[in-house]
């Protein structure tokens, strides 16, 4: 597959969609919580449940939906998954309360016009025969057939419409009445889906009807241009655009932007809020405007109310008080409507504006009784004062005189090309004034460009001041005007490598870098030259989700091309080349959110890892006699390779002295099996050791008399890709243990592991009052009497899951020193009780067992099992009984217990 091509999996996003996942609750406190996956056009709210209300019939339940697109496999896109959420405690007001908070009642009281004119709703439709709605309709249009009525067959778009109702319900007995229309146009299937064309072709119809204002709870993450163009168009036909901002925040945090049509300067972008305080979950960005209540109570498909939360339910919150202000002041622009809604909000989060809220909470009864005359800016004449000019945002102000400069600052994020377009809503002459000046100079940049209407500068990033006046021309009289910003990147370094011809050529190694997408179908190509077979991974990470980075490696010849466009926006991809052969490869970085992306205002960042095949420095090593000499206690540790499973790679060492020695072994790629194991001079296995399951490493300590020994290391696969690390550290056997000093069995410990029969745990610890195991006195009794190894096969079915032990169990097993642990199960890991550690002992040291032994004990009857033994270790004085008479032969023996045992056993032999 080419660069270009794209199959069914690759292919370009271009749908929107939403779901639901409703489930019952008793009663009224379900609220919404919208997680969402990788979309590019999305509906902002999510409707968690049909939580009904009281006199409203409970929901159906459903299952909860799959997640759908975490992953690329086709075009349709999953735009917010609907998840239940139940309120507790901290959780935020009731969410009827959004009439009160956005000033509705009051805004009501103090209107003396009728609401009129039409809103249209772009979505999924509306409940068409919900009572509370059926009187505010008008005809709308099905988009996705003619044939059928706006039906809403998903609930989005009658959860919408629902707000807006509730807005003109509180009307009450107020002077003025509600008599606008909502015209419900359905773009979106069942599913909540549906494609840019049919967004596009929504804005159309409404502007086509005359709509007054357009409420688009939905948003995409790139910019395009039948989409920029239409919003255009509503605002030359006065028609008055609200969009969601998003719920991205929460998700993708600070790669997060606001989505299209919201980021456009002529819409109203809405973010979330609870209370004054900002919503984790509200895309921030310098688009915002307003916020409004995150949680609200709206209407349910087919009957009832359920809470939703997010961006989606802050539009028509807009709206609504849009509505409010069209009527008091019939005679305003959307540009003077969208300018007295910042004007009067309610501020919240930082001072002033901020990418949370934007100018703050929308308030309708403030936007209502506001006078429209004053330049609410001011005083903005000095740097002090000056105001914000959010990138791609539009401000409007007034110039009075000639001597009256109004200074904005403007927050630019990279380095690139700022523009500022001029003009005067009520016409003139002027020429303005417009300077430029950086946060750190009070110097006048001069412009890159001077055009009608349009001043623009090369910047770095940082903090600017704009001034302007209205410059010569119109000295008698104020001017109003209107200011648009815009911001374009400038060109990565790496530029230009447009094309293969262009690639910038890097070297051979592990390295990273940043690059952008500045221009219109902007494709970034570099080139390296491999000089040898290695691994060549590819990560590219974006830093907005307005990027969704695509990488195509191409061999020079065409010989081999690969692609990977597996996730969304503001994921990163990741192209691994297991074993690239020597020669020259181009790389593409791409952004796939269209065959023809507009430039991004964000950046990638590339990490390239070049990793050349690892040599292991000690090979040939794969037997006992081409074992590596190795020292005990090295600075430095062993490492070494895998080469395939059957690879073992053996390493020899000499000690002069009883010695606790520490054998770790590191470096272990997850979820490789690695072994140690342990042979004395002879080639004679003495243990083995693996990794547990999802670890690393290994390690295991044991006491060694002086001499030669082997250390092997295998595993059940490769070890290619990193070293493995060997490390033998060791101590004198003779030094005291930490936790031995003082205890009644110090004597006979030091004795029992100067004969090298027993060992610490590593730190200096020996835990002399640890219980012992079966597995481990098996072990012990093996190194005590030393019997031979025989071909034979264990008769307990976990004897092999103590890999360590097996060989030690086969020897004991094979002597019948086991006959004291009945059963198909050895259980190896139980502890040992003092009757069998008696029955282990006597019948490994080959002690007289009479069928008819003394009674010695008051709980050790004749018939007990171990009574032989016991009575036979306590003859030879190796094993005594408790004061009280008894010799408890089913209680646990310790550590410290066994190595009495041992140790009188010694003084004897």
């Amino acid at each position: 597959m080419g660069p270009f091509d794209r199959s069914e999996s690759a292919a370009c996003d271009s749908t929107f969609h939403t779901a639901f996942n409703q489930q019952e609750e008793s009663s009224c406190k379900g609220v919404i919580d919208m997680k969402r996956s990788a979309a590019h056009i999305l509906l902002w709210a999510a409707v968690l449940g049909a939580v009904p209300c009281a006199g409203a019939e409970p929901a159906a339940s459903a299952g909860p939906n799959e997640a759908y697109m975490t992953e690329r496999g086709n075009a349709a896109v999953r735009a917010a998954e609907w998840t239940y959420a139940q309120a507790g405690a901290g959780s935020p007001a009731k969410p009827a309360d959004f009439l009160q908070a956005i000033g509705i009642p009051a805004a009501w009281r103090s209107l003396k016009e009728d609401v009129t004119g039409t809103i249209a709703i772009v979505d999924t439709g509306v409940d068409l025969n919900y009572p509370g709605l059926a009187k505010y309709l008008t005809d709308g249009a099905n988009l996705l057939d003619s044939k059928k009525s706006p039906e809403d067959d998903n609930g989005h778009g009658t959860a919408v419409a629902g707000v807006i109702a509730q807005i003109a319900e509180a009307a009450g007995t107020a002077g003025a009445a509600w008599k606008m229309k909502i015209m419900p146009i359905k773009a979106l299937d069942s599913n909540g889906e549906g494609s840019e064309a049919s967004l596009v072709r929504g804005i159309q119809y409404a502007i086509e009807k005359r709509a007054d204002i357009v409420v688009l709870s939905l948003g995409l993450r790139r910019d395009a241009p039948e989409m920029r163009k239409v919003v255009e168009q509503a605002e030359q036909a006065g028609v008055l655009l609200i969009a969601a901002g998003g719920n991205d925040a929460a998700e993708f945090g600070k790669k997060a932007a606001i989505q299209y049509p919201a980021a456009y300067p002529t819409v109203l972008a809405v973010g979330g809020s609870d209370g004054l305080t900002p919503r984790a979950e509200s895309t921030p960005g310098s688009e915002v405007d307003l916020a409004a209540p995150w949680t609200v109570s709206t209407y349910k498909l087919d009957g009832g109310t359920v809470s939703v939360e997010g961006t989606s339910m802050g539009a028509p919150q807009v709206a609504g008080a849009a509505a409010l202000l069209m009527a008091a002041k019939p005679d305003y622009s959307p540009a003077q409507v969208r300018e007295m809604l910042r004007r009067t909000a309610q501020d919240a989060a930082s001072p002033g504006w901020d990418p949370q809220t934007g100018y703050g909470i929308v308030r309708a009864d403030l936007a209502v009784a506001e006078e429209g005359s004053v330049d609410w800016r001011e005083p903005n004449d000095s740097r002090g004062t000056a105001s914000a000019f959010p990138l791609g945002s539009e401000v409007l102000g007034t110039w009075t005189t000639e001597s009256d400069w109004d200074t904005y600052k403007l927050d630019v994020p990279y380095d690139g090309e700022l523009s500022v377009r001029w003009n005067l809503p009520e016409g003139g002459d002027s020429a303005p004034n417009l300077l430029l000046q950086s946060s750190n100079s009070s110097e006048e940049i001069a412009p890159l460009l001077v055009g009608d209407n349009l001043r623009t500068w090369a910047v770095r990033s940082g903090r600017y001041y704009l001034k302007t006046n209205k410059g010569k021309g119109e000295a008698n009289r104020a001017l109003a005007y209107r200011l648009v910003s815009s911001f374009k990147m400038a060109a990565d370094a790496m530029e230009p490598n447009g094309t293969p011809l262009q690639a910038f050529s890097l070297s051979p190694r592990t390295q990273s870098w940043t690059g952008n997408f500045d221009r219109q179908g902007d494709l970034d190509w570099v080139q390296i030259t491999l000089p040898k077979t290695g691994k060549l991974r590819i990560t590219v990470e974006p830093s907005t989700t307005r990027i969704d980075p695509a990488i195509y490696v191409e061999r020079a010849g065409g010989e081999s091309t690969w692609t990977k466009d597996t996730y969304g926006s503001g994921r990163s991809e990741q192209l691994v080349l297991t074993s690239a052969a020597p020669g020259k490869y181009y790389i593409q970085v791409r952004n796939a959110v269209s065959d023809d992306p507009d430039p991004v205002i964000g950046t990638y960042n590339v990490l390239l890892e070049y990793i050349t095949p690892y040599v292991d420095a000690h090979e040939p090593n794969d037997s006992p006699l081409q074992a590596t000499a190795i020292r005990v206690n090295s600075t430095a540790a062993i490492q070494g390779l895998i080469s395939s499973d059957s690879d073992k790679d053996y390493y020899r060492f000499t000690i002069d002295e009883p010695m606790q020695l520490g054998f770790r072994l590191s470096g272990v790629p997850v979820p490789a099996q690695a072994s140690l194991k342990l042979y004395d001079k002879g080639a004679v296995q003495l243990g083995e050791w693996s990794n547990a399951a999802g670890s690393s490493k290994l390690g295991v300590d044991r006491l060694l008399q002086p001499g030669t020994y082997y250390v092997s290391v295998q595993a059940d696969r490769p070890i290619q890709d990193s070293y493995y690390s060997l490390t033998v550290d060791g101590v004198p056997a003779v030094q005291s243990f930490k936790d031995v000093s003082g205890h009644w069995a110090e004597g006979a410990i030091a004795a029992v592991v100067k004969e090298g029969w027993m060992s610490g745990y590593g730190e200096g610890k020996f835990m002399p009052d640890k219980q012992m195991t079966r597995a481990e006195a098996i072990v012990i009794a093996v190194r005590v009497f030393e019997p031979a190894r025989k071909a034979v096969r264990s008769s307990y079915r976990d004897a092999s899951s103590v890999r360590w032990a097996y060989d030690s169990i086969l020897r004991a097993e094979a002597e019948g020193w086991l006959s004291g642990f009945a059963g198909l199960s050895l259980m190896p890991d139980q502890p040992i009780t003092r009757g069998e550690a008696a029955q282990l002992v006597a019948n490994a040291a080959g002690l007289v067992q009479t069928g008819l032994p003394k009674l010695r004990f008051l709980d050790v009857p004749t018939s007990h099992q171990a009574a032989a033994a016991i009575d036979a270790v306590v003859r030879k004085g190796w094993m005594s009984g408790y004061g009280n008479g008894n010799f408890r032969p089913d209680q646990g023996i310790t550590r410290a217990e066994w190595a009495a045992v041992l140790a009188k056993l010694a003084k004897q032999r």
